[in-house]
Order: structure tokens, then C-alpha cells, then sequence
């Protein structure tokens, strides 16, 4: 059974996988990495899709929210994105749990007011809007929790829009 209000955020990666669990208004209950060995995809796609699996058994989240994909300089790294978004979104639709992508753009705005935030600007603003858990947080949990946060209030403000 989902639980009220539980919000997976997923900023996905092939290297890492930033997943963060929002309770709201904004507390973040479980947040993390998942990081793979380089080597061939297979493996490291069935390490992602394992952990979101336990991760939601154990959670049961309601919604998800998870970044669009962002065609930058490196075609390489856009690619191994786009797999294990793959991955992640294949494993949430066996789930049963709805899926609101946005784009990062989106997610800055929501949290700063500026589209073309830096993360040094989106960490204090996290750090001012939500209740972190204690210790150092990589870029890829940051992250996730910021996409986390995108969705609450832009389902609440906007009526995100679900895909």
C-alpha cells in the first residue's frame, strides 16, 4: 500500500543514481547513491533496478519523480543517462507507481526562482527549504532530493503533468 505523500526523487546516472524519499512538506526520510562498477551496462542497469525494487518494497512510495534527460557536450555520458533511465522507469511502471519527469531547468526554477541556477545556489537552497538528513550528501542525492521537491510543489501549484 503507498504511503501518503512518499515522494521518490531520482536523478539518473549509470555511475550514479541519486535517489531521495520526500515525506511532506519537506521532510527527506531516506536519501542516497547508487553507485555501479564501470564495466558492461547489464550489470550495472540490474544493480539500479534491483536497489529502486528493494527501495520501493520497503518504502511503497505514491509518486516519482524523476529528471529528464539532458543532451549536453558528452554524447557518452547522455547515452549511459538514457540507460539507466531506461532501467529506472521500466522498474517503476512494474511498481504501479506513477511517474512525473522535469526537465532540469524546472527544477531550478522551483527551487531558486532562476533556471540557470548553479549548484552551489540549489545546495543553500535546500539547506534553507528542507529538512536534510545529518552528513555529507553527494551531488547525485542532492539532486534527487531537489527533484523530489520540484514534484511536491509543482503538483500542488502547477498539476504536473503525468507521463
Amino acid at each position: 500500500m503507498p504511503s501518503d505523500g512518499l515522494i521518490v526523487g531520482i536523478d539518473p546516472g549509470l555511475a550514479g543514481t541519486g535517489f531521495a524519499l520526500l515525506a511532506e512538506p519537506n521532510r527527506v526520510v531516506a536519501c542516497g547513491t547508487v553507485s555501479t562498477i564501470p564495466g558492461r551496462e547489464g550489470p550495472r542497469l540490474v544493480a539500479i533496478a534491483n536497489h529502486l525494487r528493494a527501495l520501493i518494497a520497503e518504502h511503497h512510495p505514491s509518486e516519482a519523480s524523476i529528471e529528464e534527460l539532458f543532451m549536453g557536450r558528452n554524447a557518452t555520458s547522455a547515452i549511459g543517462v538514457a540507460q539507466a533511465r531506461g532501467a529506472i522507469l521500466a522498474v517503476l511502471e512494474e511498481c504501479n507507481v506513477p511517474v512525473f519527469q522535469y526537465k532540469p531547468s524546472q527544477v531550478k526554477i522551483v527551487l531558486t526562482g532562476y533556471g540557470k541556477a548553479d549548484k552551489s545556489q540549489i545546495q543553500r537552497m535546500l539547506v534553507a527549504q528542507v529538512q536534510l538528513p545529518a552528513g555529507k550528501l553527494d551531488e547525485h542525492a542532492r539532486d534527487a532530493i531537489a527533484i523530489a521537491v520540484c514534484h511536491a510543489r509543482s503538483r500542488k501549484f502547477n498539476g504536473a503533468r503525468q507521463r
